[in-house]
């Protein structure tokens, strides 16, 4: 039946005299003579209509490009931490999947404030405090105060009187700063970004942006399509901390042992000149029956494997895991760490498990070609309680054999730096407990110089690693990641506790520890052809670890500070030095046994063997890599693993002159040890004579096999494409070489040397300034004065080589610079010049020389060497005047 517009109309006026206004939205029963329709909606089943509803910590409500949330009264009274981590990356720079992403050195905590129609999103401000209710508390308040960050219209009230807010633009924006990390110019895309995952579970929300940033069409990452269209996925994972007053007891740190710290500036703390108060991160591990002296813990730390780790190695990884319950049962603890494997527990309690979850420790197991593992904690910054934690393993650091390997360029130059990291510069290390741990992707070199050692070495003939070498690579590693979840940073001093010899000793090196901490960054042990072979990596924890978490983890009833003091003062002996991230910058820091893949306490023995290894190795890689059939693509990586080892190798024997020891022992403790300690004069002699012979010496390298050096020549995108397809052997000893040279005369390590010439005991033969210049010159000059002024030369068989001509060349530029260039020590300078006039001498001395007939490219070098010198000799100095 039709019904006209006039009485419709009719009707519905009717219904509105008939109906109390009140009742007018939420009336479903028609009044009699009025056709059937449906109510009017009200503005909240506007707001949500045709949006997916999430329920949990928080309700949610979204679609593709919007976000609703759902806010109880009681939601508005706590605390959440928020950490934000990339989901998806490019593999590109910072922006690497599974990279937790800090926008500064403090964690993000909000807390939300209703004020009349808006719900103000504050930043907290837990830096300061002072204790409730003293003098000091009013001041903090007057001086201090969080930052509001966004102001969000409460849209309308839900039937249950919860608030409903868009939350669109909070996180669905560049505020975290990653388009600046893709490159210039870069920004978020509002209009092509999108809400990739939204999760809410009963203690945590879950949140991802398929996020789109673009460029102005050039430049960016190489490993995108576009630059117009760069996509990215931002995660934020968000939860409540605990309420204020728990039972949880912060643990005073101590700068003796390495924890990540939360340290806040207390006014009431009079203990600290400046007021600060620091706290391990640590787990609240408490027995279930303090009167035992053995007791299982009120609540394990318990991970889970993820179902996507490899079901051959589940077993090595459980093992890693479980290998710190060593260290807690020392301290009466039984089964404080427990490992499900996810597959096996859904199978069991018929339920499946989110790793995203925090009420779930997951070991997972992810595949990104970043060739990293991390030990993310979610922490309170309050307390420094660790209240969740993940392992992010990526298994790149399996692929040893890689087409990265085949090329040499300004990227891994600098990669070949002592200690260089990619995150020195761009991400916080000092208490941060995301900090950047780079372990698995350093060891694909690692992992790639132990195959082609197997190959050559001939323990294997195809290049794989060997089963026993892997699974004691991955344990290490997995120890190595559970370490920092449990608080722990990096020891890099920690390799240095035991000599090659011990290391290896057959009766004790795959039943005890070789490395006094798990972590450090350890290289593969592989000795020398025909020596017996110890562990390939250390397969326990070592005696430093076991220190530190009883420092963190011991339950202490008297007196604490006192008991805790206690413990720190063993700091002195053997296999409990720490030094770590901050201690560990190539140039910046002195003590040379602090090294990321260093090994033994005999550190000159080590990278001896390593540069004896290379060169044993590089003429054979032909021979060895490659059978019939096959591309030269295997012996050229094999040769680029060789041969960065080998100067990587000699790059932390040029950290040795000038070196210092340090120590982070305190007065009275069990070494004794000052804080300082120049390296032994011999040693640093040692050194630059391990240098001369191996890094200033023209290479062993066989230069017809070069022509054999093959790169890939698949030419697509993943691939790395070589500016020269032929072997650059002159540009990459240069390279090479350079870096050694900058470590050995660069302004900081003068300085020291000259400063340790001071420091000196009276009765000690101290390596000089003087010494070192002296050395480094007749290291790279010694055909300047040869033993007799005679022979014949030629261009094939030349008085200099061309490896050392280019080397001498870049000398001659070094000590230029250093007679020019303000900025080393004076004595540096004027030191530089003698050298250079003295050279100048020599020269002139050879060119005149009767019996020597020269090849044209060493009258050549002579000649522009003499005029490079003379110039920088006669050049006007500017020096700094003195104000």
């Amino acid at each position: 039946m039709r019904c006209s517009l006039p009485s419709l109309l009719a009707s519905a006026a009717i219904a509105l005299i008939a109906v109390p206004a009140s009742a007018q939205e939420t009336s479903k029963t028609p009044m009699a003579g009025a056709s059937e329709s449906k109510p009017a909606k009200s503005k909240y089943e506007t707001l949500i209509e045709g949006k997916t509803k999430v329920t949990g910590l928080w309700t949610l409500y979204h679609k593709e490009q919007q976000l609703l949330a759902e806010l109880k009264s009681s939601d508005l009274s706590k605390d959440y931490i928020v950490l934000p981590s990339i989901s998806k990356g490019v593999s590109s720079g910072m922006v690497i999947g599974g990279m937790s992403w800090q926008p500064d050195d403090d964690d993000l905590v909000w807390a939300f404030k209703k004020m009349d129609e808006k719900l103000f999103v504050l930043r907290r401000n837990f830096r300061y405090k002072a204790a409730p209710g003293s003098p000091e508390a009013k001041a903090v308040e007057f001086a201090y105060s969080d930052s509001v960050i966004y102001a969000l219209p409460i849209l309308t009230t839900a039937p249950n009187g919860s608030i409903v807010v868009d939350m669109t633009s909070v996180f669905m924006s560049d505020d975290l700063g990653i388009g600046r990390q893709l490159g210039l110019g870069f920004r978020l895309a509002n209009d092509r970004s999108t809400w990739g995952k939204v999760k809410s579970f009963p203690n945590n929300v879950e949140l991802e942006v398929a996020a789109v940033y673009t460029g102005i069409g050039i430049g960016g990452p190489e490993t995108v399509p576009d630059s117009r269209g760069v996509q990215v996925g931002v995660h934020y994972s968000i939860s409540p901390l605990p309420a204020v007053g728990s039972s949880y007891k912060p643990r005073a740190a101590d700068d003796r042992i390495g924890y990540f710290l939360t340290a806040v500036k207390d006014f009431s703390n009079r203990t600290d000149d400046e007021h600060f108060t620091r706290y391990i991160n640590r787990w609240d591990l408490k027995k279930k029956d303090a009167s035992l002296d053995v007791s299982t813990p009120e609540k394990s730390i318990e991970f889970y494997i993820e179902k996507t780790c490899p079901v051959f190695l589940r077993p090595t990884v459980e093992a890693g895991i479980l290998e710190w319950n060593k260290a807690f049962a020392k301290l009466g603890f039984s089964n404080a760490i427990r490992v499900q494997h996810e597959e096996e527990f859904e199978n069991s309690a018929g339920v499946e498990i989110d790793p995203e979850d925090v009420r779930y420790n997951f070991f997972r197991w992810i595949t990104a070609d970043a060739g990293f593992a991390m030990g993310p904690s979610r922490v309170d910054p309050r307390t420094g309680q660790i209240l969740d934690a993940d392992i992010i393993f990526d298994n790149g650091f399996l692929d040893s054999w890689k087409s990265q390997f085949e090329t040499f360029n300004a990227q891994t130059a600098e990669a070949l730096q002592p200690n260089w990291s990619p995150f020195d510069l761009t991400a916080p290390t000092g208490h941060r407990h995301t900090a950047a741990c780079t372990y698995c992707k350093d060891m694909q070199h690692q992992m790639g110089f132990a195959a082609a050692t197997f190959l050559g070495h001939g323990i294997t003939l195809d290049g794989k690693l060997p089963e026993e070498f892997v699974h004691q690579g991955l344990k290490e590693v997995v120890m190595h990641e559970v370490g920092h979840t449990l608080g722990l940073r990096h020891n890099f001093k920690a390799s240095s506790w035991k000599s090659l010899e011990e290391i290896n000793d057959p009766a004790k090196s795959k039943s005890e520890p070789t490395f006094a901490s798990v972590m450090d960054y350890a290289p593969p042990n592989i000795v020398p052809k025909g020596t017996p072979q110890g562990a390939y990596y250390t397969t326990t924890l070592g005696p430093y670890d076991m220190w530190a978490i009883e420092y963190g983890y011991k339950i202490i009833k008297g007196d604490e500070k006192a008991e805790l003091a206690k413990i720190a003062a063993r700091a002195g002996e053997p296999g409990l030095a720490y030094l770590t991230d901050e201690d560990t910058r190539g140039t910046i820091d002195p003590d040379p046994l602090s090294n990321r893949f260093d090994m033994g306490k005999d550190s000159l023995a080590y990278l001896r063997r390593q540069l004896n290894n290379s060169n044993e190795l590089l003429p054979q890689v032909v021979d060895k890599a490659v059978k019939d059939g096959e591309g030269y693509q295997r012996a050229t990586q094999m040769y680029g693993l060789l041969f960065r080892e080998y100067w990587r190798a000699a790059g932390f024997a040029a950290r040795f002159p000038g070196g210092v020891y340090v120590s982070r022992e305190h007065k009275g403790d069990a070494g004794k040890n000052p804080p300082f300690q120049p390296v032994d004069p011999q040693e640093q002699r040692d050194a630059m004579a391990l240098i001369s012979e191996f890094a200033f010496a023209s290479p062993k390298i066989d230069g017809p096999k070069l022509n054999y050096l093959s790169v890939s020549r698949w030419y697509h995108w993943g691939m790395n494409q070589a500016t020269r397809l032929d072997k650059p052997v002159h540009d990459e000893v240069l390279s090479a070489q350079s870096a050694i040279l900058r470590q050995l005369m660069n302004s900081t390590t003068l300085r020291r040397i000259l400063d340790n010439e001071f420091k000196a005991p009276s009765d000690q033969d101290p390596y000089t300034l003087a010494e070192h210049l002296k050395l480094t010159v007749d290291g790279i000059f010694s055909e300047f004065k040869p033993a007799e002024m005679a022979g014949e030369f030629t261009a094939k068989k030349p008085m200099i080589s061309s490896f050392r001509r280019n080397l001498q060349r870049e000398a001659i530029r070094t000590l230029a610079s250093l007679v020019t260039q303000s900025g080393a020590p004076e004595d540096a300078r004027t030191l530089a010049r003698m050298h250079l006039q003295s050279l100048n001498d020599q020269i002139k001395s050879l060119l005149e020389a009767k019996d020597l007939k020269f090849d044209d490219y060493t009258r050549a070098h002579l000649l522009d060497s003499r005029s490079k010198i003379t110039q920088a000799l006669e050049a006007k100095v500017s020096l700094p005047t003195v104000q």
